[in-house]
């Protein structure tokens, strides 16, 4: 039954009640992906309305209400792209975060204050590595640091053969794709550097305007060739397998383990041939002058990967795969988009107790 509270609330906030209700045993990702799919639709501000209720569920005084609102927020980071990751990069927001951490760390943390600087940690070697728009995150870089100069520990986290691969293959986008997120990700942008609403911020408006507005094309990014150069590094990736499989000596009993250094460069691999099949598809009526390097990278994935598979199976056998027939040309790093940097917060000698707001 719904709480009164609950009628006046907004349905962001109604969704973040949901997903932290207190007599939730585990959390519903159900609801999680309800939220997502909202946020992803409206759009707006509903991107920043979610991370701030969130953060308040965060503090919340029944610590498993705490922790169903970090497995909340978790998904959110993961299903949304950099609308969200702007948000949760705020100073509001992770100052709200760290809100009820003392100034001195404690010898033990409790589960909650531990579950928050696991995921600071995992934003910082994630998305603040990994983003196209990582220079806009440097706020969680530097609570990060803050926390670190304060005394608070932060324990490695392993990763999965499959995480590395996704990763991996996280910006292998066609040129449509990367200028859509371009978009959404710049007017994102200029949305909250009008509600920032600072002198600075606004000059970084308007000339985001500008560049939203098309009047400066000079400027734009060329996002043929940043699919091409994500193309070369799934090759070279491609080309690496072959010749670790050229090396395997049947007579020492090699076996290939799940996670080992084959099947993380074999995932990498698999990982982007569904994403070039489909460019295959659309290229045959849409861009006829790449079909052919799609089809050459797709030949070369598909005979090396079927090669590995009869190692697997002890079929030592199995020939080299042929050299590609089509050699992607290797690109310098495409002109970084034209977000612009958010305000550097603080300096590395200060040790202030929060991020100072701008």
């Amino acid at each position: 039954m719904l709480d009164n509270s609950w009628i006046s609330s907004s349905p962001v906030e109604v969704y973040v009640q949901r997903a932290c209700d207190p007599s939730l045993h585990e959390p519903n990702y159900a609801i999680h992906l309800e939220l997502a799919e909202y946020i992803g639709h409206k759009k707006a501000n509903t991107p920043r309305e979610a991370a701030m209720a969130i953060a308040r569920q965060v503090n919340h005084r029944n610590p498993h209400v705490s922790l169903l609102a970090l497995a909340l927020l978790q998904t959110l980071v993961q299903s949304l792209g950099y609308p969200f990751h702007l948000q949760i990069s705020t100073k509001e927001f992770l100052n709200e975060l760290v809100r009820r951490f003392p100034e001195r760390p404690p010898p033990f943390p409790g589960p909650v204050m531990s579950k928050i600087l696991e995921v600071i940690h995992e934003w910082r070697e994630t998305i603040c590595k990994e983003s196209r728009w990582k220079e806009d995150l440097g706020n969680i870089r530097d609570m990060h640091r803050l926390l670190s100069y304060k005394g608070y520990r932060f324990r490695d986290l392993p990763r999965s053969s499959n995480y590395t691969s996704t990763s991996a293959t996280a910006n292998l986008k066609s040129p449509e794709e990367l200028e859509n997120e371009d978009r959404e990700a710049q007017s994102a942008k200029l949305q909250e550097l009008i509600r920032r609403g600072t002198p600075r911020d606004l000059q970084a408006a308007q000339e985001l305007m500008k560049a939203l507005a098309g009047a400066e094309p000079e400027k734009k990014p060329d996002y043929r060739s940043q699919t091409l150069a994500e193309l070369d590094k799934v090759q070279s990736k491609v080309i690496l397998l072959n010749d670790m499989l050229d090396n395997v000596d049947p007579a020492r009993g090699e076996k290939f383990a799940k996670g080992d250094a084959y099947d993380q460069v074999a995932n990498i691999c698999r990982q982007a041939r569904p994403k070039i099949q489909k460019w295959i598809s659309d290229a045959e009526t849409e861009d006829p002058e790449s079909l052919d390097t799609f089809l050459s990278i797709n030949d070369l994935i598909n005979n090396v990967l079927d090669r590995y598979e009869r190692y697997q199976r002890g079929d030592f056998t199995a020939a080299p795969a042929p050299e590609p027939s089509y050699v992607i040309p290797s690109y310098h790093r495409a002109p970084a988009c034209l977000l612009t940097h958010l305000p550097f917060i603080g300096q590395p000698h200060q040790k202030p107790s929060r991020l100072e707001p701008d």
